[in-house]
């Protein structure tokens, strides 16, 4: 017998309750088994690649809309932005995120700029631009 100071257990009664946890513990164990395999024993449909005829997307090189030129586009260090018309000033161009955030802002009063593209993140830029004919047009650049 064991001796505790609240009560005395007998090895019959201790080795009974033993007995009955491990045989708990193991039809536990037995019945998690057949669970699992009875959820993924079902055949998983078999997924078959298709071909598909892809055609490439060339991105202009210019982007022209009648009153500037910019290339190229897509741009990896620097844009060139040039007026059609040589009497025709550039005065302000802004670049803003896809998000809206504006990203740069560049005070100028040229007809032809290189724009570098060194400090901003590959994506999607949006570029605004004002002439000294009070135009104001949005254009898209993609940075690489």
């Amino acid at each position: 017998m064991y001796f505790n100071t609240k009560r005395i257990v007998s090895p019959i009664v201790l080795s009974n309750f033993v007995y009955s946890h491990y045989i708990f513990c193991l039809v536990n164990k037995v019945l998690s088994v057949l669970i699992f395999a009875c959820l993924f024993s079902f055949a998983s449909p078999t997924i078959e690649a298709q071909q598909t005829n892809r055609v490439p997307y060339n991105f202009p090189q210019t982007e022209e809309n009648g009153l500037i030129a910019v290339y190229p586009n897509p741009a990896r260090d620097y844009i060139m932005v040039k007026t059609k018309d040589e009497s025709v000033k550039i005065k302000q161009i802004s670049f803003f995120s896809i998000l809206g955030v504006q990203v740069a802002d560049y005070k100028l009063n040229v007809s032809s700029t290189e724009i570098r593209l060194d400090k901003f993140r590959p994506g999607k830029y949006l570029m605004r631009y004002a002439l000294s004919d009070n135009t104001i047009q949005v254009t898209q650049i993609i940075k690489q």
